[in-house]
């Protein structure tokens, strides 16, 4: 028969708040970082070469959110490293991490 996991105190609901926290931040930052990418890369030249959109337009446009992208994937690295990190809190009271 398998241990019951140990009892949950405040301080393990805090750093569960927290590491959850940290997983939707993530979560949010995966969906911007694709939004702003697809649209630099694929929707903004579509536009362009239907002419829906006026070419300098299109190179003003594109720039900015290479860069917005860019931060939030540099943003994604470090949430996914400090919610990976802060996993440990897990072992406070389950002892097991497959079921």
């Amino acid at each position: 028969m398998l241990p019951d996991p140990g009892a949950i105190t405040a301080f393990d609901w805090l750093q569960i708040g927290k590491w959850l926290t940290r997983i939707w931040i993530y979560f949010f930052l995966v969906v911007g970082f694709s939004a702003t990418f697809l649209t630099a890369h694929a929707i903004i030249p579509s536009m362009v070469d239907s002419g829906h959109v006026p070419a300098d337009l299109g190179e003003k446009l594109r720039r900015p959110m290479y860069a917005t992208a860019t931060i939030m994937l540099v943003g994604m690295g470090l949430f996914l490293a400090f919610t990976v990190d802060q996993s440990h809190i897990i072992e406070r009271f389950w002892d097991r991490w497959f079921v």
